[in-house]
């Protein structure tokens, strides 16, 4: 059987021997165990909502691809390695030249020392970061920066979809950065523009703060959602919330911010923002006269169309696909 164009690994390939161990365990404990399950494991390992959308929009596409095969004779001699183990494990396969081009990110590290320089890795080819201010990072590593293509991740527009239930008085607050005493401030803001807010608490880095059937639900009732984030690498919750075409208000404050107890200057809490999604604001005071702005103006935004011919998962795989495919040909002439 020939190889794909291109192989999507996120969970290193097993050894033979550890395949077979595999399955001779399998067998042992339907005989053992009859009737016993093992524990679900995650369809897409690594970073769930960046995996998910890869590979979703890649067959979507019907891309010519595969997914974590489990041997090495099933990869591509074009490899996407977006989690650390599989990137360490698909260098070490082109440094014996089992493959010939090698891309990472965005999800590998944020800061280019991170995971013992893991982006660093001379092996690497291509380096997708989500948006362009993300560059900024790299500054004085030429090498790294000389990599870096921009393509953000999309969203599942047909599970991210409104219901076409009535909208009511609220807003959601999406709640990622400040402290507690600025969410609250930012929520009388919202009240005295006569709505109600329904606060969602996330922090970056941290995913199992809610569920995301609570966050649809509470945009399919909201006529609008405020988003406070220090930085974005590309913000997938707002990608999220124009898909239920909820138009967004974006704390922006582009100064100091903090990953990893490390600090460093954001550039964009909102990179992909646009007037048919949303309005930005640097500070509360300009944040209430944003959020005001935006309720008597409601008819111009157009959120959902937004993501439909921009950030669905198929089109943001495509770009991709297209991305990697062009520039694996180029090296290769």
């Amino acid at each position: 059987m020939s190889r794909p164009a291109l192989t999507v690994l996120t969970a290193p390939i097993p050894s033979a021997a550890r395949r077979f161990y595999t399955s001779v365990r399998g067998i042992g404990r339907r005989l053992l165990k009859p009737g016993t399950t093992l524990p679900a494991a995650s369809p897409y390992p690594g970073h769930y909502a960046l995996v998910r959308s890869v590979v979703e929009g890649l067959r979507a596409i019907d891309a010519d691809f595969n997914f974590n095969p489990r041997s090495s004779s099933q990869v591509a001699r074009v490899v996407y390695a977006p989690a650390n183990e599989a990137l360490l494990q698909a260098a070490e396969l082109k440094r014996r030249g089992a493959i010939d081009f090698l891309v990472a990110g965005p999800v590998n590290a944020f800061f280019p020392d991170e995971c013992d320089g893991i982006i660093q890795i001379p092996q690497i080819d291509l380096l997708i970061v989500p948006a362009a201010w993300m560059t900024g990072l790299y500054h004085g590593l030429p090498d790294i920066v000389r990599k870096c293509r921009i393509c953000p991740c999309g969203v599942d527009e047909q599970v991210w979809k409104p219901s076409g239930a009535p909208k009511e008085t609220s807003a959601v607050v999406y709640w990622k950065s400040g402290d507690e005493h600025f969410c609250e401030e930012v929520e009388a803001i919202v009240r005295r523009a006569g709505l109600e807010p329904l606060r969602v608490r996330s922090r970056h880095g941290e995913h199992g703060i809610f569920t995301p059937e609570t966050l649809r639900q509470m945009l399919d009732r909201s006529v609008v959602a405020v988003f406070l984030s220090s930085f974005e690498t590309q913000g997938i919750a707002l990608a999220e919330a124009w898909s239920m075409n909820v138009p967004t208000v974006v704390w922006d404050p582009r100064g100091d911010a903090e990953w990893l107890g490390r600090r460093f200057k954001s550039e964009s809490s909102a990179p992909y923002l646009t007037p048919a999604t949303g309005i930005a604001a640097r500070d509360t005071v300009a944040l209430e006269h944003a959020l005001r702005q935006a309720l008597a103006t409601l008819a111009s935004f157009q959120p959902r169309a937004w993501v439909l011919s921009h950030m669905t998962d198929a089109i943001c795989s495509r770009q991709l696909y297209e991305l990697v495919l062009d520039e694996a040909n180029r090296k290769r002439i």
